[in-house]
């Protein structure tokens, strides 16, 4: 049977609670940069008709003073007038790699599984009168502190789907 030493378990609690408390990253210091949002093009679907999810791409750079490291993101899609989110998701905005001061972060995209569908064509979908656009809604989560990072309206245009190939149409 092994003994442990209680020098060496006291040495590595401190070790762990001076880690744990250690300067931790102020998730305001993200700003969240979009750079393309309109409404994705997800073909036309079993039903006969016209699907379109909104989508939402950005990038995060980091302006504080600390490296951010494990940081999810939480994306909130709501219909403009609405009561409540239409539909959210949750992705790894950082991972285990650290957003040094001053970087700016790889393009995500995310879009909603919920959207429009109708049998009008895709080029009459913004002048319909059943249209209303998304906004959508970003939060940052990091050992359990919420953050929100900002609003975003989503544009009203067409987004091409994507080929199997990876190239756009």
């Amino acid at each position: 049977m092994h003994r442990r030493s209680p020098a060496l378990v006291l040495a590595c609690a401190s070790w762990i609670a001076a880690a744990a408390c250690g300067p931790q990253p102020d998730l305001r210091t993200l700003k969240l940069q979009p750079t393309m949002s309109g409404y994705y093009d997800d073909g036309v679907q079993a039903d006969g008709q016209n699907r379109l999810l909104p989508s939402l791409t950005f990038q995060l750079k980091n302006e504080g003073n600390l490296p951010v490291a494990n940081v999810d993101l939480v994306l909130a899609f709501w219909q403009v007038g609405a009561d409540g989110e239409n539909d959210s998701k949750q992705i790894r905005g950082i991972g285990n790699t650290a957003l040094e001061p001053g970087q700016t972060g790889e393009a995500l995209t995310v879009r909603a599984s919920i959207g429009y569908k109708s049998v009008a064509p895709r080029a009459e979908f913004f002048s319909n009168s059943f249209f209303k656009g998304f906004t959508v809604k970003v939060f940052a989560k990091l050992r359990g502190r919420t953050t929100p990072l900002g609003e975003f309206p989503v544009e009203p245009r067409l987004l091409p789907a994507a080929r199997n190939d990876g190239r756009r149409p």
